[in-house]
């Protein structure tokens, strides 16, 4: 599941539809790992920018946490 201030989403459907909704409303963006992450145990952190395609800026930052399941795979953001 991915949660945030604005958005609580679970499953692929819910994650990939929440991606979408981000795709369309900053067309011409992309985001971008911002320096490396940082990891411990089942729970890593990474800073993100949301980066202009036209001219590099990168007008929204932010980091995410996660926890890996056993297997390595996301189990929450």
């Amino acid at each position: 599941g991915y949660t945030d201030p604005l958005a609580q989403v679970g499953g692929h459907d819910g994650v990939t539809a929440l991606i979408a909704g981000a795709r369309a409303r900053f067309p011409g963006f992309t985001f971008r790992l911002a320096g490396e992450v940082d990891g411990h145990h089942d729970i890593a952190r990474f800073r993100w920018e949301l980066v202009s395609d036209s001219d590099g800026s990168a007008p929204v930052a932010g980091f995410d946490v996660i926890e890996l399941a056993e297997d390595g795979r996301i189990r929450q953001v």
